[in-house]
């Protein structure tokens, strides 16, 4: 029996096209986020210069503490739980509920703890305006459902309000900074633009999937906080070791430092949204279904789709080292040469994070390995943030670009040695050829133009 045609429905015509549907959507919705202000690029930094825009992206860090916060583990759980299980309208309005009211909570306790440390802490009051605009984005992260749309598998509507917000957006930054001085603006421009995304994306939710919020009970908020708890604090050791990068180097080094290091890491952001973040997106209700159905089935769907996303990921992250000196003189100038050997060291970004996300999210989350996972991401955060206090005051933005490979490679080791110990081995030659069957087989049907 030909086995692109008797292996799981998980990745049948049907499937795929949506699927295909939802990382163009899910590709527009992240990359819209850095795209389009990237357009702005040549045009801010030639006014505001490295240093502010250092101090741009050291205020986008810092707030990314209390996003995490808001987010909490709700996001993948949510779609862990709601994929398996779309048909139930009352399981989805009750997952629908107790996330948006767990994140308004949280959003409330953040909110104290951002007004305490940015009054009384004075190196971060002397920005109070800037860090400000930038936590407006917040609350866009209360409201913006996208994990309701990733488990229902419709992304195509959020990526168009998106798009069109976000160009409006790109229209007020070229309109409003027109001095050094206007570079707040920037942040300000984007939680904005965030905000009213997330306020269009969840009143096209209620409507479209017929949803009724009602507040939790006090016990259905308890076990909804003690059930993500694990996937919580998994995403608090991931930041650690990835997000802070940034705000250590603000802190450890200088504004110049960041700017830098910032201007070298955004067009491997850009290109692993789409690799990473985009595709696995996507991709991960998907395997979910699959697992739901059998264990078995969804390492089945890993294993064969391993190979041709390892591909897209090398072809990905060769292209970024090529164009790496041509992109900073053509967007950032002279004056940003040190980015483009940060650029090349990220460049081995999108392939490191595309194997612990298959490895991590895709297999483990999936087979309940929450602990483990836990526990991965919790000893490569503490290698992060050693090998970043090191290097960083050695070698600068040049060592924090090699920090952050580091840890993410120790990460990516870990799990796969992790899966090899319990017997379980998701990258295999002997799929190779099975992989590229089934890809080929799967692609034709895709594309078959229908008389």
């Amino acid at each position: 029996m030909d086995s692109t045609s008797s292996k799981p429905k998980a990745l049948s015509k049907p499937v795929l096209k949506r699927f295909a549907i939802n990382v163009a959507s899910l590709f527009s919705v992240h990359v819209a986020n850095m795209l389009l202000p990237l357009l702005t690029v040549p045009y801010v930094v030639r006014i505001i210069g490295p240093e502010r825009l250092g101090l741009l992206n050291f205020s986008q860090a810092y707030v990314a503490y209390f996003t995490l916060l808001i987010n909490y583990g709700f996001d993948m759980a949510a779609v862990r739980t709601i994929a398996a299980n779309r048909t139930d309208k009352a399981l989805v309005n009750r997952a629908f509920s107790e996330v948006i009211a767990g994140k308004a909570l949280l959003w409330v306790l953040s909110t104290l703890i951002f007004m305490g440390i940015t009054w009384f802490t004075p190196e971060f009051r002397s920005h109070i305006v800037l860090h400000t605009c930038t936590y407006i984005t917040c609350i866009g992260i209360v409201l913006f459902p996208v994990w309701l749309y990733q488990a229902m598998e419709d992304l195509g509507r959020v990526a168009v309000f998106n798009l069109v917000v976000k160009a409006l957006f790109t229209l007020a930054v070229f309109l409003l900074i027109r001095k050094p001085e206007d570079y707040f603006y920037q942040n300000l421009s984007v939680s904005v633009a965030q905000v009213l995304v997330s306020i269009i994306a969840i009143t096209v939710a209620i409507r479209r999937f017929k949803l009724t919020f009602t507040w939790p009970t006090i016990s259905q908020l308890v076990n909804r906080f003690r059930e993500d708890s694990t996937l919580f604090f998994s995403s608090v050791m991931i930041t650690l070791y990835a997000g802070s990068t940034v705000f250590l180097l603000g802190l450890l080094s200088n504004a110049y430092d960041v700017g830098i290091f910032s201007a070298g890491t955004r067009l491997e952001s850009i290109s692993r949204s789409f690799v990473t973040m985009g595709l696995n997106q996507a991709f991960f209700p998907i395997v979910a279904s699959a697992f739901g159905a059998s264990r078995e089935n969804g390492l089945h769907v890993v294993r064969i789709t391993f190979f041709p996303l390892m591909t897209c990921m090398v072809l990905v992250s060769l292209g970024l080292w090529l164009v790496a000196p041509v992109f900073i003189t053509l967007f950032y100038g002279a004056t940003f040469q040190g980015a483009i050997p940060v650029l090349r060291i990220v460049s081995l970004l999108p392939i490191m994070i595309g194997i612990s996300n298959l490895l991590g999210m895709h297999t483990m989350l999936n087979l309940r390995m929450d602990k483990a996972f836990f526990r991965i991401t919790a000893l490569g955060s503490v290698v992060g943030l050693v090998v970043n206090a090191v290097l960083i005051q050695k070698m600068g933005y040049v060592g924090a670009a090699y920090a952050w490979v580091s840890a993410e490679a120790f990460i990516a080791l870990s799990m796969y040695l992790y899966l090899r110990n319990q017997g379980i081995q998701v990258i295999q030659l002997a799929y190779f050829r099975e992989a590229v069957q089934f890809t080929q087989a799967r692609l034709a049907t895709l594309f078959k133009r229908t008389n």
